[in-house]
């Protein structure tokens, strides 16, 4: 798929928006074979690939989703949302008014200084560290304790951050305006859609499996998948959220997106 650039892609028309993560969402890390992404590619690419937009949105970096694209078939996105909504960057170029939103009340550095503060917080490769997000790792049996003392330090000194965490591993501090639903809420604002302001004509599908995709599931208006290996901190979220634009997949992965697709009659 091709694009000649980002008025090019959020101003034309498109009846359809898929948005999905990547890591054991659209790429199953235990498919050897990648035949369910293989059968989902065919699937985007005869059903809906001329009149509309697919997103990835990830936790990773620019440069780890350009070492999985290397890796795996995915198919080339419309727009790439990276680092859990803080970049997005459409045909390889950031989106400079998004940039300029998030700074807007961020200090990175004095929100590292309180994280500092938590022995527990173990910082990730220095890949995954972005101007608007800070990562780390987080293996103890209570994380929900360590995560409070985390919330708690950033409010005390004044600072209005976002902390996700996902994975069960995994804990980013992130500006309080940033996140891959209010990336996509963004960009959904944007957009020049054929039906007018609101949701393209046959709508949005969201597909996750961790906590960082939770706000996705959030955005009003959009239908959503979680496929089926995903991780408790959504399903959990989903169990207390239940409606019926909100599917749970029976396959993992891009199987369950393939599966989602049908049970909402997009294709």
């Amino acid at each position: 798929m091709v694009v000649s650039g980002p008025c090019d892609v959020l101003n034309r028309s498109f009846r359809f928006m898929l948005v999905s993560d990547l890591d054991w969402t659209m790429v199953d890390h235990a498919d050897a074979t990648h035949e369910k992404l293989l059968r989902f590619n065919r699937c985007w690419t005869t059903e809906f690939a001329p009149d509309s937009l697919l997103v990835f949105s990830t936790g990773r970096s620019p440069p780890l989703f350009h070492e999985l694209a290397g890796e795996v078939p995915l198919l080339t996105p419309d727009i790439l949302v990276c680092s859990v909504g803080t970049e997005i960057l459409i045909n390889g170029e950031p989106d400079q008014e998004w940039e300029e939103h998030l700074n807007e009340g961020w200090d990175r550095a004095a929100a590292q200084a309180v994280a500092a503060q938590l022995p527990d917080l173990a910082l990730q490769r220095d890949s995954e560290q972005r101007p608007h997000k800070i990562s780390f790792k987080l293996s103890v049996a209570d994380p929900e304790g360590v995560l409070q003392q985390l919330r708690s330090g950033l409010k005390a000194v004044g600072l209005d951050c976002n902390v996700i965490f996902s994975g069960g591993v995994d804990v980013d501090i992130l500006p309080s305006r940033a996140s891959k639903g209010k990336a996509l809420s963004f960009l959904l604002k944007q957009a020049s859609l054929e039906a007018g302001p609101g949701l393209p004509e046959a709508g949005v599908m969201v597909c996750g499996d961790s906590g960082n995709d939770v706000e996705l599931f959030a955005v009003p208006g959009v239908h959503g998948c979680v496929v089926a290996n995903a991780h408790k901190e959504l399903r959990d979220w989903a169990d207390a959220n239940m409606h019926d634009r909100i599917y749970m997949a029976t396959e993992d992965g891009p199987g369950g997106i393939y599966e989602a697709l049908h049970h909402f009659r997009f294709v």
